[in-house]
C-alpha cells in the first residue's frame, strides 16, 4: 500500500516551495550568469508545474458540459495570468518611453506587440538567440517567450486531456508517454530556436507534469482508502508475528529520504557553476520535478516558509525582474553592485505588487477581470502601436507629391526654426529613429513564400530595384523609393539588423558596441540568405545599405596584402555570387565616419549655451572606429573586382565640412543628421536627398 502524506487540506505548500526554487534559479541565470549557468532550468520546472495545474483544473471540470469544461478552465487560467501580465506590459511600455535609452526604443515596440498577444517565442529572425538576447538586455521582453509558450499550450490541453480521459489504468499513462516521447524526439532533433521556443518541443515537459498529478492522485485516493481501513490495518499488524510490517512512519520517512536525495541532486546541477549541456540536463530536471511532485511528503525545506513565500510572488517576481534588470545592465554596464540592487528592487517590488494588486484582482468577479484585462489590454495597444496609429493618419500627405514635383519632407523642418525646436527634434528623432511613422514606407507584399522580404510597387515600367542590407537598409527604403518610383516598376528589399550582405564579422566587436558582437554570430548565415534575394529577385538596380562592421575589421596582413585578407576575399565572394543577377548597376554605400551618440541631445543645449564653438561640438561628435578601413577594401573591390558595373555612395563627400575640415554631424541650427542608433536622422536624409534624386534621374 502507497504511503503518503495526510495533508488537512488540498493545497501542497512542497509545490509552491518547488516555485520558489525555480524562480531562485532563474533570478540567478539572470543576473549572475557566470556563477548559475544552468539556472534556465527553473523555466523547465516551471513548464512541469504548469502541466500538473493544468491537468488538476481540467480533471475539476471533466463532469461538466463540455462548453463548461472549456470555459471553466480558460476563465480560471486567464484570471490567474492576464491582469498582472497586462499591467506590467503597459508599465514597461510607459517605462520605455520615459527612462530607457532611446536605442531601445525601435527594438522594444516590436518585441512588446509580440508580447502583447503572446507570441514572444516567435524570433524576429531565423537565427535570433534567446541567451544571445539576454546577454544585450535590449529587448525588455525577452522573459515573456515562456509565458508565451504556457498560453499557446493551453489551446491544446484540453483536447489532449478529453483523448486520456477515454483511457484507463495503464493506457492512459502509455498514451501521455508515447506523447512525452514524441515531443522529446522532435526537441531532440530540432534546430536551437526551434527546439527552445515551440511549444510542440515542450509538450513533454507539460506531459511529464500531467502524469505527476495522476499518480499522485491516485496516491491520495489510495490514502482515503488507507484511512477507511484504517482499524482493518491495526488488526492484522497485530496478528503478524514476525514485525515484518512496515510502519507508516517508517514508509514516510522512505520517502522523505529519497524525496530529500532528488531535491539536492536538483539543486546542485542549477546551481552548479559549470555550465552543462542543455538537452541531458533539461531532460534530467524535468523527470526529477515530476517525481518531487509525485512523492507527496512534508519535508523541512520545500515546506519552510521562505520558499513557500517566495513561491507565492514568483509570478509577479518572474514579470517584473527583467525590465528592471535590464535597465540597470543598459545603463550601468558591469556595475555588479547596480545590477545586486535591482535584484533586491525586484523582489521588493514583486512583494508589494504580490500583496495589493495580484490579491486583490484575484477576489474580483468574472465581469471585474473582463473589464480589467480589456482596459489593459487596449491601452498596451494604444501605447505600443501609436506610431502606426499615427503612420495610417500622416499616410495619405506623406505619399502625395506636391505640385512642383516634391514629396513633403521628412523632418518636417522650416527655415524659422529655433534651437529649442532643434532640441525637441533631435529628441523625437532619437527616440523613434527608424520607427519613425515618416520614415517607414507602406504598402509591403510578401510575394516570396518563407522569406521575410518586401516587394513594393512603382509607378514606373523600365525597371527593378533592389534594397538590401543591415538597418541602414530599412532607413533609407522610402527615400530610395520616393526618389526612384517614377520610373521604377517594382522595389523588393531584404534588411538583417547588424549584418552586412558582402561580409560577416570574424571576430567579436565590442568596443561598446554589444549589437555587434551579439549579432555576428548569426550574419555568416544570412550572407546566403542576400545572394538568394540577389539571385531570386533579379533586379535592374540594387543598392547594398549597411554601415560596417565586418568591413572594417582588423586586416589580416596589413592593407597591402588584400588578396590574403579574410575580410576581403569573403567580399570578394559575395560580389561573384551577386553581380552576375544584377543585370546594370549596383551601388554600394560606403563607409564613413560614426557618431559618438551619448553626445546626441547636447547639440542643442550646447549651441544655445554658446561657450563652444560648432567646431568643438563636432568633434566631440567624431567617432571614426576605423572606418578608413572599411573605405580602403570598399575602393579596392570596386576597382579591381566590379569595375563599372558598381558605383559608391560616399557620405564623407556628402557631410564633409570644408571650412571644419571635418566630418559634420549636424547643421548649423543644430540640427542633427544622425541617431542615437547610428542611423541617418529624417534631417540627415533630406540632407542627402539629392544623391538619390541624381542616380535615380541618371538611372
Amino acid at each position: 500500500m502507497t504511503i503518503i502524506r495526510n495533508q488537512k487540506n488540498s493545497k501542497r505548500d512542497d509545490l509552491q516551495g518547488i516555485r520558489g526554487l525555480a524562480i531562485l534559479s532563474v533570478l540567478g541565470f539572470h543576473f549572475y550568469p557566470r556563477q548559475f549557468p544552468n539556472g534556465y532550468l527553473g523555466v523547465d520546472q516551471f513548464f512541469v508545474l504548469s502541466g500538473f495545474l493544468m491537468c488538476m483544473l481540467l480533471t475539476k471540470s471533466k463532469k461538466l458540459p463540455i462548453f463548461s469544461f472549456f470555459t471553466q478552465f480558460y476563465i480560471r487560467r486567464f484570471k490567474r495570468i492576464l491582469p498582472l501580465y497586462f499591467l506590467v506590459i503597459l508599465c514597461t511600455v510607459i517605462a520605455l518611453y520615459t527612462v530607457f535609452p532611446t536605442a531601445a526604443i525601435l527594438q522594444n515596440q516590436m518585441s512588446a506587440g509580440k508580447a502583447l498577444i503572446f507570441t514572444s517565442n516567435r524570433a524576429h529572425t531565423e537565427d535570433e538567440d534567446y541567451f544571445e538576447k539576454l546577454a544585450v538586455a535590449m529587448d525588455l521582453f525577452t522573459h515573456t517567450w515562456s509565458l508565451s509558450v504556457e498560453i499557446q499550450f493551453y489551446f491544446i490541453i484540453p483536447f489532449i486531456f478529453l483523448i486520456g480521459l477515454q483511457l484507463k489504468g495503464a493506457s492512459r499513462y502509455i498514451y501521455y508517454a508515447c506523447l512525452s516521447g514524441l515531443s522529446f524526439i522532435f526537441h531532440a532533433t530540432s534546430p536551437t530556436s526551434v527546439a527552445f521556443n515551440s511549444v510542440f518541443a515542450r509538450i513533454w515537459q507539460f506531459s511529464v507534469g500531467m502524469m505527476a498529478y495522476f499518480m499522485a492522485d491516485s496516491q491520495k485516493r489510495n490514502t482515503i482508502l488507507y484511512k477507511s481501513l484504517g482499524n482493518m490495518e491495526k488488526e492484522a499488524e497485530k496478528v503478524l508475528e514476525d514485525g515484518r510490517v512496515m510502519k507508516r512512519e517508517e514508509g514516510v520517512g522512505i520517502i522523505i529520504l529519497v524525496k530529500h536525495t532528488v531535491l539536492i541532486i536538483s539543486m546542485l546541477v542549477m546551481l552548479i557553476p559549470v555550465e552543462l549541456t542543455p538537452l541531458p540536463v533539461r531532460l534530467f530536471i524535468t523527470i526529477f520535478t515530476g517525481i518531487l511532485i509525485v512523492l507527496d511528503v512534508e519535508d523541512a525545506v520545500l515546506t519552510s516558509q521562505f520558499l513557500i513565500y517566495i513561491g507565492d510572488i514568483s509570478y509577479a517576481l518572474y514579470l517584473i525582474h527583467w525590465p528592471i534588470y535590464a535597465y540597470a545592465k543598459l545603463t550601468y554596464p558591469g556595475n555588479t553592485w547596480i545590477l545586486t540592487s535591482a535584484l533586491i528592487i525586484s523582489i521588493l517590488l514583486a512583494m508589494l505588487v504580490h500583496q495589493t494588486y495580484e490579491r486583490w484582482y484575484l477576489r474580483q468577479s468574472n465581469n471585474m477581470i473582463a473589464t480589467l484585462v480589456i482596459i489593459l489590454f487596449s491601452s498596451n495597444a494604444i501605447f505600443i502601436y501609436r506610431d502606426q496609429i499615427q503612420e495610417n493618419v500622416d499616410r495619405t500627405m506623406n505619399n502625395t507629391v506636391s505640385s512642383d514635383g516634391k514629396y513633403p519632407r521628412f523632418d518636417g523642418w522650416t527655415p524659422n526654426m529655433t534651437l529649442d525646436d532643434a532640441q525637441k527634434m533631435n529628441y523625437h528623432w532619437n527616440r523613434y529613429d527608424i520607427n519613425d511613422p515618416k520614415l517607414r514606407e507602406s504598402g509591403c507584399v510578401h510575394k516570396f513564400p518563407n522569406k521575410n522580404w518586401c516587394e513594393y510597387p512603382g509607378n514606373g515600367t523600365e525597371y527593378k530595384i533592389a534594397i538590401l542590407g543591415s538597418s541602414y537598409a530599412r532607413n533609407h527604403y522610402k527615400l530610395i523609393i520616393q526618389e526612384c518610383r517614377n520610373r521604377a516598376k517594382a522595389f523588393t528589399t531584404a534588411d538583417v539588423m547588424g549584418c552586412e550582405p558582402i561580409a560577416a564579422p570574424h571576430i567579436p566587436v565590442d568596443n561598446g558596441r554589444a549589437f555587434a558582437k551579439t549579432w555576428s554570430p548569426t550574419c555568416a548565415n544570412h550572407l546566403i540568405m542576400f545572394v538568394d534575394f540577389i539571385n531570386t529577385t533579379q533586379p535592374d538596380y540594387a543598392f547594398i545599405m549597411s554601415r560596417f562592421f565586418a568591413v572594417a575589421e582588423p586586416y589580416n596582413n596589413g592593407p597591402d596584402n588584400l588578396n590574403n585578407d579574410t575580410v576581403y576575399l569573403e567580399m570578394k565572394s559575395q560580389l561573384k555570387k551577386m553581380l552576375p543577377n544584377i543585370k546594370k548597376k549596383l551601388f554600394i554605400l560606403d563607409s564613413f565616419p560614426r557618431i559618438q551618440t551619448k553626445e546626441i541631445a547636447k547639440i542643442a543645449e550646447e549651441m544655445k549655451k554658446g561657450n563652444k564653438k560648432m567646431e568643438d561640438i563636432n568633434k566631440s561628435l567624431y567617432d571614426p572606429f576605423h572606418y578608413e578601413r572599411g573605405r580602403h577594401r570598399y575602393a579596392e573591390l570596386v576597382k579591381n573586382e566590379c569595375g563599372p558595373k558598381c558605383e559608391l555612395i560616399d557620405y564623407v563627400d556628402a557631410f564633409w565640412n570644408k571650412t571644419m575640415n571635418a566630418f559634420q554631424y549636424f547643421d548649423s541650427n543644430g540640427f542633427t543628421y544622425f541617431t542615437s542608433i547610428n542611423h541617418v536622422s529624417a534631417h540627415g536624409l533630406e540632407h542627402v536627398r539629392p544623391i538619390y534624386n541624381k542616380i535615380c534621374s541618371g538611372l
